[in-house]
């Protein structure tokens, strides 16, 4: 799924690929979170308190595209201090925890990533 996803991202003229495709990740739990699945729902989207639905996990990438072309629009500020000034997560080690997600890591290995509340 990974791949696909990072397919899609690129094809999308995502800016910052590898970082969002972190960011499904991290919120996915490596795209195992039942909750977030069902709903295709890659990057934790929420409406008031409750988590977006999307028709295809597409729709979740092209909806991530309209965020980003909205709200990021100085392509010189580094990405990460963007996303922790837009509050993207409520997390304050948000950040840190994507930095340490290594793209190269198989989707066999242990699945254990730091889970964010």
């Amino acid at each position: 799924m990974k791949d696909s996803v990072y397919a899609y991202i690129l094809a999308s003229d995502i800016k910052h690929p590898e970082i969002v495709l972190k960011q499904a990740i991290l919120e996915t739990g490596w795209f195992t979170s039942k909750l977030l699945m069902k709903r295709n729902n890659l990057f934790a989207f929420r409406a008031t308190k409750k988590y977006m639905r999307f028709e295809t996990w597409h729709a979740s990438v092209d909806y991530y595209k309209k965020w980003q072309l909205t709200y990021y629009t100085n392509p010189k500020e580094n990405y990460y201090l963007f996303l922790q000034r837009k509050k993207y997560a409520r997390n304050p080690d948000y950040v840190k925890t994507l930095k340490r997600i290594s793209l190269k890591r198989s989707e066999a290995a242990p699945k254990q990533i730091e889970k964010l509340p």
